[in-house]
């Protein structure tokens, strides 16, 4: 008995050993994976045709008549749309790397070049463009406490439910420690007064409450509460209070609130619901619509003018770049942000938006998709639609590659104080191929808590 007793307990010694051995070698392993993302786009009428379309542009902020800076930096004297890279033909390259050091520290960088139009020549430095990427994410353990710290740069930045800080490019970091369901977490935005014209310098966020909180036995059902304080220092200095909470179904619907209090006057508030399904294994359908509204104290000094061509040139294809610029890919992104409404400074501004985009797959690698994205900005003395579609035949040769053919009114807005879109009154062909860099895409979603984005 003795010596069974003796055996058993040097064999689980030697398990003992090896486990903390294995965890230890772990813990210095070190891999990487590598990815590209490339796109490619030409937008154009008909051929031989200028694609100068008219735009529509609300009569309360009209662009061109009642903007003289606007109007007399780029000469603007009409509703037509202004030159940019994609009606001469552009494209866009990532190279990036993953690199996971032992089993707490991920590093993700890329470099990214681009070719703002086809009509400047070959080796022309007005439409060359090079940036780099990235985003550093530690995480792990300390007894019962779960710690990450990421910083770097991000896509699609959001804040608690996204009624201010949302469909932000940003450099930030994000210290997060949670215990069970509860959690703290300090997010930091270096600037959104140079690189977009929210006029603020820094926010400092701090936020706590419940989150992923499982309400059934399955966790099919889990329930969110957020509340917290963003300090925006600058010369606006307003911070506001923020109170949030989200309702999701597994990977397939979620509703969701959040309200912003400056103080007793000076409120902002949102409600949404979004959703997505699979049909027969073909049909795949999004859909959201989000209501939100400013009173006219909240959004006050919450604007400031930012160029994203040089205002001593004129608007072409060739002055797509200026201290700033807007990445090419940046068209794949949806319109709406807050921006937009802090334009409508003193005046009480509402929002809804709603977007759907239906996928059928119907031969093979082929595929038909159909969008919506519906955005009305109601103020007392103006109700405006702003109103993308979007029709598509494409193949899919990889499942992260599409070509694609394309109609649609989106056109990419290179004159504004912030990364957004005009709405041409006639529809545009698009050639295009696209594949985004996954890293960044993962990077997105995993960390910031997005349902998902489309």
């Amino acid at each position: 008995m003795k010596l069974k007793l003796t055996i058993t307990l040097l064999l689980l010694q030697s398990l003992l050993f090896c486990q903390e051995r294995q965890t230890n070698q772990d813990d210095k392993k070190y891999s990487y994976e590598v990815d590209i993302g490339l796109g490619t786009y030409y937008q154009f009428t008909t051929f031989g045709f200028s694609p100068l379309n008219s735009i529509k542009i609300p009569e309360q902020l009209p662009r061109r008549i009642n903007e003289p800076d606007v109007r007399d930096t780029w000469n603007l004297n009409s509703n037509q749309v202004t030159d940019n890279p994609f009606f001469h033909g552009s494209y866009f390259f990532k190279l990036g790397a993953r690199f996971q050091f032992g089993k707490i520290l991920k590093v993700t960088g890329a470099i990214n070049a681009e070719q703002r139009g086809f009509s400047d020549g070959v080796f022309s430095k007005r439409t060359r463009n090079f940036y780099p990427y990235l985003n550093a994410v530690l995480s792990d353990t300390l007894g019962k406490f779960q710690y990450l710290f990421q910083m770097g740069d991000f896509r699609n930045f959001k804040l608690y439910e996204g009624l201010t800080f949302y469909n932000l490019e940003t450099q930030s970091w994000i210290f997060k420690l949670k215990f069970g369901d509860f959690y703290f977490k300090h997010a930091g935005i270096a600037d959104l007064l140079i690189g977009i014209g929210l006029g603020i310098d820094d926010v400092y966020d701090y936020s706590f409450g419940i989150e992923d909180f499982a309400i059934n036995k399955d966790s099919s059902f889990v329930i969110n509460l957020k509340s917290g304080y963003s300090n925006n220092r600058g010369f606006t200095s307003r911070g506001f209070w923020n109170f949030s909470t989200s309702l999701k179904y597994k990977d397939q619907f979620s509703f969701y609130a959040q309200v912003s209090t400056i103080d007793d006057n000076s409120n902002a508030f949102l409600v949404g619901f979004k959703t997505k399904n699979t049909f027969a294994n073909k049909i795949n359908l999004k859909s959201s619509i989000e209501y939100r509204g400013y009173d006219s104290n909240f959004n006050l000094l919450f604007s400031n003018v930012v160029y994203y061509r040089d205002p001593n040139l004129g608007p072409s294809f060739t002055n797509s770049r200026n201290n700033v610029f807007i990445p090419l890919d940046y068209y794949e992104r949806n319109f709406s942000q807050w921006a937009l409404f802090t334009e409508y400074q003193n005046v009480d501004i509402n929002g809804l938006n709603i977007r759907t985009e239906v996928d059928y797959n119907f031969f093979k690698n082929l595929y038909f998709r159909f969008g919506l994205d519906l955005n009305w900005l109601i103020s007392n003395d103006e109700t405006f639609l702003y109103p993308f579609y979007l029709t598509s035949i494409g193949i899919k040769p990889h499942e992260e590659i599409e070509i694609s053919l394309q109609l649609t009114n989106k056109v990419m807005n290179f004159d504004k104080n912030f990364p957004t879109f005009y709405a041409s009154i006639r529809p545009y062909f698009i050639i295009r191929l696209y594949k985004p860099l996954r890293f960044i895409q993962e990077n997105d979603s995993n960390h910031l808590s997005n349902f998902y984005s489309f």
